[in-house]
């Protein structure tokens, strides 16, 4: 099963989350704060003059509830980020200098296009378009062989 995997197209989407992984790890003890100081807080009286109301309508464990949930969530992704970095940051350190600046500039600058890449390694090498995008496919590969161990 793991030959028909795409490993050039799962390391792509793995540049794509690099971003998204890092703020996970930074905005981590931030959310997990605010979450727990939404879960202590006290929340004001609320009357209701209504007949019938039950403790499942109490508005102080929902919130619990809500908090707990969240706080689950954030401790999930965090452990996911971590994990992903486990296994991307030392293939992404094996990579040379070049390498890492090639496949930057060609994935992972946000709201930027690949031809837009590919134009920013054609002004920094000062190489043909063509050049340009097999150095941006031997970077690809090389860093799809230290990920997965293989090209395909």
């Amino acid at each position: 099963m793991w030959n028909y995997l795409d490993k050039r197209r799962a390391t792509v989407a793995a540049l794509k989350d690099y971003n998204g992984m890092q703020f996970i790890i930074d905005s981590y003890q931030d959310d997990l704060k605010l979450a727990k100081q939404q879960m202590i807080g006290v929340s004001s009286p609320h009357y209701d003059f209504a007949p019938g109301t039950t403790s499942k309508d109490n508005p102080t464990e929902h919130r619990l509830i809500h908090c707990i949930n969240q706080t689950a969530k954030l401790n999930e992704r965090y452990q996911q980020a971590q994990q992903y970095f486990k296994w991307f940051e030392p293939a992404w350190q094996e990579l040379s200098k070049d390498e890492r600046f090639v496949l930057d500039a060609c994935y992972r600058a946000p709201d930027q296009s690949m031809n837009q890449g590919l134009a920013i390694l054609m002004d920094k090498y000062f190489i043909a378009k063509t050049t340009a995008y097999n150095r941006k496919n031997q970077a690809l590969d090389h860093l799809t062989l230290l990920l997965y161990g293989a090209h395909h």
